[in-house]
């Protein structure tokens, strides 16, 4: 309890270590020694003006997790973890990398950076864990993730009241599957639909080669008096970009029709092309494309574009219709509409 003590005092006031641990034993001596090292370091809060009263904190399910949220708590089983990413940032090794959360609700990203990525080796698909301390912010591709301030915890549940994780994914596959004409905003949602058009305007874009971070050029001093424009990371610096690319066009299920964006691996993906395949023809990307009319299933997060105010669809993943994964979804509606009592 007492590091949580110093740790408060240090973030909250900006002394290092080393004075935060002097004044505690300023303050044990000053009572004799009667204290401990713990309660010397409360009372050192105390008449810093810090509150040390623990407030429960609320939380929240992943459908309703919207970037900009501080200090979030979150319950969630991990539905699939990513191997580490490593790279150099500021002339030193850094490395990243990813999980995906699931409560029931719905599924986020989450970030792990730098030495938060230890604890990955005890983090399996299937484990609940409960997540504090951390906060949100939108994405490379505008959905949501979850990244863990410097005081952020995980811990991992040994019970806990959520679905095994092949349930949750189960259900997500039957109730998440959603018609055009019912979605809303901010909503994760899942949609089989037809791929009518195609915006064949090339939209390339420059991104860091280590993070993903969407690039734009900068003016810099290469010499005194000599500027130059180059391309520059807010972590990592002046680098040579990778080119990748944006893929917009309108999906029709129906019920209704939307604006559909593909990012980067997605956007080739549909194309039938790799990202290296698309950058080489670059101009004459959609010459011998044929996926006008294709069936697809996707899966991604509805979000407002402000420019047209009207919704569209981000996709996070896309496949081909499987007929016997749609057989399934279908049998896994009837028995959850039995188990409900709803007969037809």
């Amino acid at each position: 309890m007492d590091d949580q003590i110093i740790e408060k005092i240090i973030s909250t006031t900006g002394l290092s270590a080393e004075d935060v641990e002097r004044k505690i034993r300023e303050k044990q001596r000053e009572l004799s020694d009667l204290v401990s090292r713990e309660g010397a370091a409360y009372i050192v809060a105390k008449e810093m003006g810090l509150d040390l009263v623990s407030r429960p904190r609320q939380k929240i399910e992943i459908k309703n997790v919207v970037a900009g949220i501080r200090n979030l708590t979150l319950e969630a089983r991990i539905s699939r973890v990513f191997d580490i990413r490593q790279f150099e940032r500021e002339g030193k090794a850094s490395k990243v990398a990813n999980i995906i959360l699931a409560d029931g609700s719905g599924t986020v990203r989450m970030s792990l950076w730098d030495e938060q990525t230890d604890i990955l080796e005890k983090l399996k698909p299937g484990l609940a864990i409960e997540i504090s301390g951390a906060y949100t912010k939108e994405d490379t591709r505008g959905g949501v993730e979850i990244r863990l301030s410097r005081r952020g915890m995980i811990r991992i549940l040994e019970t806990s009241t959520l679905p095994a994780v092949e349930e949750i994914e189960r259900k997500a596959a039957a109730a998440g599957r959603m018609e055009i004409k019912d979605v809303k905003e901010n909503e994760n949602a899942e949609i089989r639909a037809v791929l009518v058009q195609l915006f064949e305007t090339e939209q390339f874009y420059e991104i860091c080669p280590e993070c993903g971070t969407r690039l734009k050029q900068e003016k810099i001093e290469i010499q005194p008096g000599v500027e130059a424009f180059a391309w520059k990371c807010a972590t990592h610096g002046t680098i040579r970009p990778k080119v990748t690319m944006a893929l917009s066009g309108v999906l029709d299920d129906g019920t209704g029709n939307m604006r559909v964006v593909f990012f980067r691996e997605l956007a080739a993906k549909v194309l039938g092309l790799s990202m290296e395949e698309i950058v080489a023809r670059k101009g004459k990307v959609f010459e011998s494309v044929d996926v006008i009319g294709k069936e697809f299933v996707i899966i991604g997060r509805i979000r407002r574009n402000k420019m047209f105010d009207r919704l569209e669809f981000v996709a996070n993943d896309v496949k081909e219709v499987e007929p016997r994964a749609e057989i399934n979804i279908l049998l896994n509606l009837f028995a959850s509409n039995n188990n409900s009592g709803v007969t037809g």
